[in-house]
């Protein structure tokens, strides 16, 4: 008598497995045609997001934007091109000129001096124009000049550098290094001039 209990429940234990794998299996057919068309979309979306993705890494930062390039961050906040620079000491200058509002700041563990080569400014034609020091030094308050005093970590350094281009530029943009002459990486920021 016990053992046919155990031979039924056994049996009835089997019947209720294989009913519940057949269930089963038509669950898991059902999910796998979700998970198809699931996927699809999840590609699709992939798909888009990484196109996203590229077209913003392409693309220039524009004035007001943050550019990061490893342990340092750049802002331009303004742009403009002057036909003449004038000092507070009366002296003159005329020419092509673009006058660039930067903020810098120093996320390494050193001081950073701010050097020519870290910031240059493109046309559309890819000619490059390095910021002239004589001029900087010459034309702008020493608290505005860029090259002035190294940038210590943690802080930020807020001024402007001027640039000699071309009278006859087109789509300037500046770009900018990472503050280490051991480093070629740069980034691009369009100027709106």
């Amino acid at each position: 008598m016990v053992s046919l209990l155990i031979v039924a429940a056994l049996a009835g234990g089997c019947g209720g497995e294989e009913q519940s794998g057949g269930s089963s299996e038509g669950e898991v057919a059902e999910q796998s045609v979700a998970e198809q068309e699931t996927g699809t979309g999840e590609t699709e979306s992939t798909q888009t997001e990484t196109t996203e993705e590229e077209s913003v890494e392409d693309s220039d930062a524009t004035i007001g934007e943050t550019v990061a390039l490893g342990n340092v961050q750049w802002t331009v906040t303004d742009a403009e091109q002057s036909d003449e620079l004038l000092s507070i000491k009366g002296e003159y200058e005329e020419g092509s000129f673009v006058i660039a509002d930067v903020i810098f700041a120093n996320g390494a563990n050193q001081d950073i001096t701010l050097a020519t080569p870290f910031l240059t400014v493109l046309d559309g034609e890819g000619n490059e124009f390095e910021a002239g020091i004589e001029n900087n030094f010459t034309f702008l308050y020493p608290e505005e000049n860029m090259f002035v005093d190294p940038v210590e970590p943690g802080t930020t350094k807020e001024g402007k550098v001027i640039f000699s281009v071309d009278p006859d530029y087109s789509h300037l943009k500046l770009q900018v290094g990472e503050g280490n002459f051991a480093s070629d990486d740069t980034a691009d920021i369009d100027l709106g001039l």
